[in-house]
C-alpha cells in the first residue's frame, strides 16, 4: 500500500503547505477499510508480544477507525506503518493546522510526539539518549520532537527511542520555548508526551509514556503529493460528498431553465 491508496476514497483532506515548487504536505484522514489494513500490519510483529508498553489499549473499530493511542502505540505506527510509505502522524504544527480547519474533534485526545526539557525525571533513561543525541545533531533544549524524527528501540521489554539518522520536523531553542509557552499545559523538566486532550487543550505534560485509553485516536496522517494529484484526489472526495446533492440542483437548474424558456414562446 502506497500513498495512493491512502488517499484513494479518503474520507478527508486538507492541505498544510508548500514543500516544493508543485508538492505539498497534506493531511488526509483514510478510508476505514485503508485504517484497518493499517491497523493489522501494526500488530503484525510477533517480537511485540514481549513489549508490555505494546500490549495496551489499541484496537479497531469499524465506524471510528483506529482507537487508543500511547507515544510508544504512535511511534511503533508511525515507524512500522506509514513510515514505509512516506507518510507520518501530524507533529504539533501539522495538528495545530488540523484543528485551525475544524478538523480535531473534542472528546478524543491525540498524540502527536514528544517534548525534551531536560535531562531528568521523568523519563530520564529516555532523556538521557536522546539529550547527547539532540546535542550531537546541533539542536538546544527544548525540543518538540514529532514521531517521525525517533525510531523506537526495546530494551528488555522497554521502549528506549532514539532519533533518526536525518530528523525532520524537530522545533528547538527560542522557537521551541515559544510553542511550549502557548500550549495549555507544560512542565520543565524531563520527557512528556505531546498531543491535544479530549478537551481541546494542546498538552506537553503527560509523563506516562505508554498510558492508551480508548477515546485516543490516530486517524488524520500526513504525506507529501504533487499539485495535480491532490487536486484530482480533492476532486473527487467532494463528488462523493456532494455528488448527490449536485445532481440534485442541477436537477432544479434544469427545470428552472426549461420553465424560463417556455415562458420566452408565449
Amino acid at each position: 500500500m502506497g500513498k495512493q491508496d491512502v488517499l484513494r476514497d479518503a474520507q478527508d483532506l486538507i492541505v498544510i503547505g508548500k514543500s516544493g515548487k508543485d508538492s505539498y504536505i497534506y493531511a488526509v484522514k483514510p478510508s476505514l477499510n485503508v485504517q484497518r489494513r493499517f491497523y493489522e500490519q501494526s500488530i503484525s510483529n510477533p517480537a511485540d508480544a514481549a513489549v508490555p508498553a505494546f500490549q495496551r489499549y489499541w484496537k479497531f473499530d469499524e465506524k471510528e477507525g483506529i482507537t487508543g493511542s500511547s507515544t510508544f502505540l504512535a511511534l511503533r505506527f508511525d515507524s512500522g506503518v506509514l513510515r514505509p510509505e512516506g507518510l507520518w502522524i501530524p507533529g504539533l504544527l501539522e495538528a495545530k493546522a488540523l484543528e485551525s480547519q475544524g478538523k480535531l474533534q473534542n472528546r478524543v485526545y491525540r498524540d502527536c510526539g514528544i517534548v525534551v526539557y531536560s535531562e531528568g525525571s521523568p523519563n530520564k533513561e529516555i532523556a538521557e539518549v536522546l539529550v547527547p543525541q539532540a546535542r550531537g545533531l546541533g539542536f538546544t533544549l527544548p525540543l518538540i520532537v514529532p514521531y517521525r524524527a525517533l525510531e523506537p528501540h526495546a530494551e528488555g521489554g522497554e521502549i528506549r527511542p532514539s532519533f533518526v539518522e536525518v530528523p525532520q520536523g524537530v522545533i528547538h531553542g527560542k522557537k521551541a520555548e515559544k510553542e511550549i509557552g502557548s500550549l495549555d499545559y507544560r512542565e520543565n523538566s524531563g520527557v512528556h508526551g505531546l498531543g491535544r486532550g479530549t478537551g481541546g487543550d494542546w498538552d506537553a505534560d503527560w509523563d506516562n509514556l505508554g498510558d492508551s485509553d480508548d477515546d485516543g485516536r490516530v486517524d488524520w496522517v500526513c504525506g507529501e503529493a504533487h499539485r495535480k494529484i491532490l487536486e484530482q484526489v480533492h476532486s473527487k472526495l467532494s463528488e462523493r460528498q456532494y455528488g448527490e446533492r449536485i445532481k440534485e440542483l442541477r436537477g432544479q437548474q434544469k427545470a428552472e431553465s426549461a420553465k424560463f424558456r417556455k415562458s420566452l414562446k408565449r
